[in-house]
């Protein structure tokens, strides 16, 4: 993708959570609080930014990487963790996952020009 396509992702991510916060919308609020708080885990931070690395030249990489965030979740859940979790916990794990390497990308793109 072009720096311009992530610069406008970012800038819609953030108006997103921005209008979330100014109107009080739980959801929103929550859950960026959560992906948030699981961004701070090295369970996460360490296979996404392995797995952004590894699928850096492929054709379909946001693809692997969606997949590879959802089971990694499920791995990090119920391997690690050991206790059952709602959709919200899972889903957010892997958007956290999702995030770190869109911004690893982001850092890329913008060295690189």
């Amino acid at each position: 993708m072009k720096k311009q396509h992530y610069l406008y992702i970012l800038a819609a991510a953030i108006i997103i959570i921005a209008v979330g916060y100014m109107m009080n919308i739980h959801f929103i609020k929550m859950f960026s609080r959560k992906t948030l708080q699981m961004m701070q885990s090295a369970y996460v931070c360490i296979p996404a930014a392995v797995c952004a690395f590894i699928f850096l030249n492929n054709k379909h990489y946001w693809l692997l990487n969606s997949g590879a965030a959802l089971i990694a979740s499920l791995i990090i859940q119920y391997g690690v963790i050991g206790a059952g979790a709602g959709a919200v916990t899972i889903l957010s794990r892997a958007l956290a996952f999702l995030v770190i390497v869109y911004l690893l990308n982001l850092v890329k793109v913008i060295l690189n020009k």
